[in-house]
């Protein structure tokens, strides 16, 4: 940022600056502990950062990915955020994303959060990632504007560092190896999340695959997008899970399409093996209604599919309410969004954060990086330090080589 927000801070300081909190949260600020609202957005940016690297699911396959990352200034102020808008489409034009966006520009911050509101409710029509995207970029900003933490605008109180949790998204058993070797290497073997893909004999090689390489001490989790399909009764689906818990798996999530008391009762039924709902909790203003206590261990806050982070913090706390945990989950990101998330698990005191920057995946990007508020620790686990917003700062001309477009809106 440029020397002129210092000018800025001091201007507003005598306004109650120090009080301010994000407006999502709280309608009890005065007019002028608001005045940072006034603000207005005078440009968006936006850069396509392209992924070429397979990831294999239950249900098909991502040959390559569009991400899109997102600046959005008030004058020298700004927040970022990403999304990832497209899958198997390399020549994606995110059209729907510039008109999306084009409403907001020469609004006040007070007008565009107005508008987010309003569109973050049950029955809304618009795409969760749009919502969520927009509301982490002007909580960033807001953030920035304010010269807080964006989590501290969030409430979230949380300062222990989180276990990384690697993930592997591939059903090829000497690849699986490769990559829990990785996790290794990368000092992330401590926790590791593993795809299933809704057949046992498949599932369980990969397993004990994972289970050679990282040993007995390394928690394990598997994610089988609801792909178990062919049982006919819990007792048929609890027999494959306990067999899987038997094997040494820690935790699964959405082992199979389930409604709430299908959850409650499979989780008495398996013991020890974690259940993970996710499904279940999107996105968050739909999760805080549905959640019941006593239908997993973990609940996983899934970026891309929560459509609010106000709504993502409420869902939490009622999940911690319930004596159950959290984790941040990921939607396979690579940039802005990774540290951000990661912030939201350290103040959450999350049980891990899957939303971690991948070594090539997040490669282009991380070398357009200047400074950043989290840091991966030697023990693979992630801190933070407080900084205005989530604390990105990313070289702008780099980023715009490595993208393979940009559209100032």
């Amino acid at each position: 940022m440029k020397t002129n927000r210092r000018h800025f801070i001091k201007s507003i300081s005598a306004l109650g600056m120090m009080g301010v909190t994000y407006p999502l949260l709280s309608n009890c600020t005065s007019k002028n502990e608001t005045a940072y609202l006034n603000e207005k957005i005078t440009k968006i940016e936006l850069f396509r950062y392209d992924i070429n690297i397979p990831r294999y699911f239950s249900w098909g396959t991502w040959h390559n990915r569009q991400h899109l990352f997102i600046k959005i200034s008030a004058g020298d102020f700004y927040g970022w955020t990403e999304t990832p808008a497209s899958k198997n489409n390399p020549d994606f034009k995110p059209t729907a994303w510039v008109k999306y966006l084009k409403q907001f520009k020469g609004l006040t911050l007070r007008e565009a959060q107005k508008i987010l509101v309003s569109e973050q409710v049950l029955g809304s029509k618009r795409s969760l990632k749009m919502l969520e995207s927009l509301d982490m970029g002007l909580l960033d900003l807001s953030g920035r504007l304010q010269n807080k933490p964006a989590v501290d605008l969030l409430g979230l109180t949380a300062k222990n560092s989180v276990p990384g949790l690697y993930c592997i998204l591939d059903k090829d058993e000497k690849k699986v190896r490769e990559e829990a070797e990785k996790s290794i290497e990368q000092n992330l073997g401590h926790h590791l999340k593993f795809k299933m893909y809704g057949d046992e004999l498949v599932d369980m090689k990969l397993l004990n695959t994972i289970k050679g390489v990282l040993g007995d001490e390394a928690v394990i989790i598997s994610d089988v997008n609801k792909g178990y399909k062919k049982w006919q009764s819990l007792d048929e689906l609890k027999s494959i899970l306990v067999r899987f818990k038997d094997h040494g798996l820690n935790a699964i999530e959405d082992p199979a399409h389930l409604n709430t008391k299908q959850w409650i009762q499979l989780q008495e039924m398996v013991g020890a093996l974690t259940l993970i709902p996710d499904a279940p909790l999107r996105p968050a203003w739909k999760g805080i209604k549905t959640l019941q206590k006593g239908m997993g261990g973990i609940y996983n806050l899934h970026p891309s599919t929560m459509g609010s982070l106000t709504h993502t913090t409420q869902l939490a706390n009622k999940v911690k309410e319930m004596g159950a945990k959290v984790m941040i989950g990921d939607d396979s990101l690579v940039g802005p969004a990774c540290s951000a998330w990661q912030q939201i698990a350290i103040g959450l005191g999350a049980a891990w954060v899957e939303a971690i920057e991948k070594k090539e995946d997040s490669k282009n990007y991380l070398e357009c990086l200047q400074s950043i508020a989290t840091k991966k620790e030697a023990n693979g686990y992630y801190s933070s330090k407080p900084t205005p917003g989530f604390g990105i700062e990313i070289d702008i001309n780099r980023l715009k080589k490595v993208s393979e477009l940009y559209i100032d809106v």
